[in-house]
């Protein structure tokens, strides 16, 4: 299993992601045991310092093919990462969007995706991928970016359910659609089976709605007490 997301969720709105510049955050995703996420615009506002600090206090893979510090041309974070699952490996590649900030540059996502997918494939079977980019972007990347399986879609997406390439075969999946004070309320859940060409042989797709009817998990709602209390 795989937990991953696509972005814009170290900070946002509301207290105490605002107050803490995304510390807060990424203590609940690492208690959640995220596999990886990938920098969204909102996470690259909080600028390179804070930025770079939240990623060393992440125990997961933080990600962005894409975005620069401007001063030196350098990736504000890893390309991708490898998982493995017994002898398979999945590379979950990240794609930031938006317009970046004085400090930060975001790169064309096309242009990296078409550069970082065949690197990551020379160190795995298949290629996930992370992006920020905007629905007609990921379109184009599935589109046109060979040995995909599928991508994350984040940011405004307009996407009704998965959308799958008709010349690559990749599929685009979306989750959740944020609000003003509300975000993280729908979770995503695809179940893949990828075969030894990193293609998508079968797949199924679910939006599970985090509402009253699932219950809290008692140690993580007691500490989230605790963060807004503080």
């Amino acid at each position: 299993m795989l937990l991953l997301d696509a972005g814009d969720s170290l900070t946002g709105d509301q207290d105490p992601a605002r107050k803490t510049q995304g510390q807060s955050s990424v203590e609940a995703l690492n208690r959640l045991a995220y596999d990886a996420l990938a920098l969204g615009p909102a996470d690259l506002a909080l600028g390179v310092t804070a930025l770079r600090q939240r990623i060393g206090e992440a125990k997961f893979a933080v990600l962005s093919a894409n975005a620069v510090i401007s001063a030196s041309g350098e990736l504000i974070a890893k390309p991708y990462v490898v998982r493995a699952f017994g002898d398979y490996r999945v590379a979950i590649v990240g794609l930031s969007g938006g317009p970046g900030t004085a400090e930060i540059a975001v790169r064309d996502p096309l242009a990296a995706a078409q550069a970082i997918v065949p690197e990551a494939l020379r160190q795995a079977h298949a290629v996930i991928v992370l992006s920020h980019a905007g629905p007609d972007l990921d379109r184009r990347i599935a589109d046109t970016v060979a040995g995909i399986a599928t991508i994350i879609s984040g940011g405004a997406s307009g996407l009704a359910g998965p959308w799958r390439s008709d010349k690559t075969g990749a599929i685009i999946y979306r989750a959740d659609e944020a609000s003003p004070g509300h975000a993280g309320r729908q979770l995503g859940v695809a179940r893949l089976t990828l075969d030894p060409q990193g293609r998508l042989s079968s797949q199924t797709w679910q939006r599970v709605s985090l509402g009253a009817e699932v219950a809290d998990e008692p140690a993580l709602a007691a500490w989230v007490q605790e963060q807004m209390n503080r």
